[in-house]
């Protein structure tokens, strides 16, 4: 039995990539820190734990972006999959591989870009960050694995906006929508949510650098930050087809009102076309279509993007009672 091509197992296990990479990384830095005799030195030292613990959160989010960025793609497909059915045929309608696939000039110009702000973060912090002889052997992870950790942060925010808005611009295909069952526009919102948990996953990480009691005032900031691009990456694949309610519903409306001016006229006119309770089947189907609501998700799809959203907050006082006990077994 023939292996499956590398690419096809990191689509169909994303998990793998980040698992071995993070993995990997964190054995060969609690290694070197073992050999070279670093770990009495660095728990008697909150600056050298602080930079150990900045290590560690590089390994994990070294892992953790390649895994996010290939579960992007296998839910975009999933969702292309899933959307298959209701969307109009096209002459040119290209296979789920090609509407999912991003080309390279994309992917050099968001690698760029995650690049230039990890070359450009550093300098907040430190002088010369990019000058060997000033890094200790932790800071010399940082340092290592920034550029990687930048490259991948690119990508994976380059993949959340060309997923994103190539799943909104499915909607204008819907053949119709039925404003009394949204059911089958589900693939869209939970592409959405898909992008947001992806989104806060990675912020949470990154919390993790925040430990230090006294930056409250910057764990609020990147808190809120947090916040604004989960809710972004949650809005973005379903605003296509937000529109396409809307405009759905006003149609609806406009046709029963119609119909409802129509009725009055042959009412007044003693019409025998029309029947009793015509009228009155015409002014409940209107007020039916008033209160349908021109989001394609229910209350608990809310609940569980406020139960997201949250995520970074425990990760963070996680982090926090892990470094407190890390400290005392140390110091023990």
């Amino acid at each position: 039995m023939n292996l499956p091509p590398i690419k096809q197992v990191i689509y169909q296990r994303p998990a793998l990539p980040g698992l071995a990479i993070s993995s990997i990384l964190l054995i060969g830095f609690l290694m070197q820190e073992y050999l070279l005799g670093r770990f009495t030195l660095i728990f008697e030292n909150d600056y050298l734990l602080q930079d150990f613990w900045i290590a560690v959160v590089h390994c994990l989010l070294a892992g953790y972006l390649p895994s996010a960025y290939f579960y992007l793609l296998r839910g975009t497909r999933k969702t292309f999959k899933d959307l298959k059915n209701i969307l109009k045929p096209t002459t040119e309608t290209p296979g789920i591989d090609a509407t999912v696939h991003i080309e390279k000039k994309y992917l050099i110009v968001w690698g760029f870009v995650g690049l230039l702000i990890t070359f450009s973060l550093p300098y907040q912090t430190a002088t010369s960050p990019w000058d060997p002889a000033t890094w200790y052997p932790e800071v010399a992870w940082h340092r290592v694995l920034e550029p990687f950790i930048g490259l991948w942060a690119g990508w994976f925010f380059g993949a959340v906006w060309f997923t994103s808005t190539r799943t909104s611009r499915l909607a204008a295909r819907i053949e119709s929508i039925d404003l009394l069952d949204m059911s089958p526009l589900s693939p869209f919102v939970k592409q959405g949510l898909l992008t947001t948990l992806l989104t806060i996953g990675m912020i949470s990480i990154f919390s993790l650098l925040l430990l230090d009691p006294g930056e409250w005032p910057v764990v609020a900031r990147a808190y809120l930050g947090s916040i604004t691009l989960a809710l972004i990456g949650f809005w973005l694949p379903i605003r296509g087809v937000h529109k396409r309610i809307r405009e759905s519903k006003k149609e609806e409306l406009k046709w029963t009102r119609e119909r409802i001016h129509d009725s009055e006229a042959l009412l007044h006119n003693n019409s025998p076309d029309i029947s009793p309770g015509h009228m009155a089947d015409l002014i409940e189907h209107m007020k039916l279509i008033e209160d349908v609501q021109e989001w394609p998700f229910e209350s608990l799809t809310i609940v569980h993007v406020l139960a997201y959203l949250l995520i970074p907050l425990a990760s963070w006082a996680g982090g926090l009672f892990i470094e407190s006990l890390l400290s005392v077994i140390f110091t023990m």
